[in-house]
């Protein structure tokens, strides 16, 4: 019998070690740590403030294509520290699916096409004049420089930084493409769309312990990678931006990857479904 007790308690102890050294560990961290975090920052969030309800869709674990869910994060001070003004900011933003056998997100995959991919929208609001157009000039012509500092900080402040890439060592350039106004988006018109290609960092990176971003993206792809951390790469991205007069606020729709196809993709199955209600 003693035996008997000694063999269940070493299966106990080589399950356990083997389920939290597995990638369905990091898959299920994952989603147990960000979906209330992500709840959290949505409660606090810009549209909240204004009784305003965002829908976007999220991915499907059937198709694996993006992660289940799209995420909300606020940051009002860090961005108003970043431009010099009193702004708020709401970020909705989803990544690659996880690849639960590495316990990784196909972010970190270089062979996928998710690979550095993002989408989701970004709420701007100037608190200090709420009749300030923020990335505009007037009511319908874009302010591009000024609206390409949201996803600039987003991904040399926010994304990053939280793998390990430190500040100095970040870059986002974009060379604009195509401009067109005047644009029917998800049911509303007078959306602009912008097209653009852009060279950042790839998040391929030697492993570095405690880093917050892996409990959202899992664990890098190559842990024992000894290459150039965070490489330039170029991307295709694309926005679609609207002032609205009536709420003040700026909405900018936005998806960003290495593959044209993927940009189409997900504006015409995804992006274009969103919805935005008000109460």
């Amino acid at each position: 019998m003693k035996k008997k007790h000694i063999f269940i308690f070493t299966l106990i102890i080589l399950s356990i070690y083997l389920f939290f050294n597995t990638g369905i560990f990091y898959t299920l961290r994952s989603y147990i740590v960000m979906y209330p975090y992500s709840i959290k920052h949505k409660d606090k969030s810009l549209l909240k403030r204004k009784n305003i309800k965002l829908s976007i869709p999220g991915g499907s674990l059937m198709k694996k294509d993006w992660y289940p869910f799209t995420m909300t994060f606020t940051d009002d001070e860090g961005f108003s520290k970043y431009v010099g003004r009193d702004l708020a900011l709401t970020i909705l933003y989803n990544f690659g699916h996880f690849d639960k056998l590495n316990g990784s997100s196909t972010y970190f995959n270089p062979s996928s096409p998710y690979f550095s991919s993002f989408y989701g929208a970004y709420i701007v609001y100037d608190n200090e004049n709420p009749n300030n157009r923020f990335g505009f000039k007037n009511l319908n012509e874009v302010n591009v420089k000024e609206l390409m500092l949201i996803p600039k900080y987003d991904q040399t402040r926010l994304v990053l930084p939280s793998l390990g890439c430190p500040y100095n060592k970040t870059v986002f350039k974009v060379k604009i493409g195509n401009i067109k106004g005047n644009i029917n988006y998800i049911g509303l018109d007078g959306w602009t769309r912008i097209d653009a290609t852009i060279v950042t960092n790839s998040p391929i990176h030697k492993y570095k312990k405690g880093q917050r971003g892996y409990i959202q993206f899992g664990r890098p792809l190559k842990e024992y990678y000894n290459g150039v951390d965070f490489p330039l790469i170029n991307l295709k991205g694309r926005v679609y931006a609207k002032y609205f007069n009536k709420y003040k606020m700026t909405f900018i729709f936005y998806v960003m990857g290495k593959d044209l196809n993927l940009i189409e993709n997900c504006d015409k199955n995804i992006l274009s479904k969103s919805r935005i209600i008000v109460n």
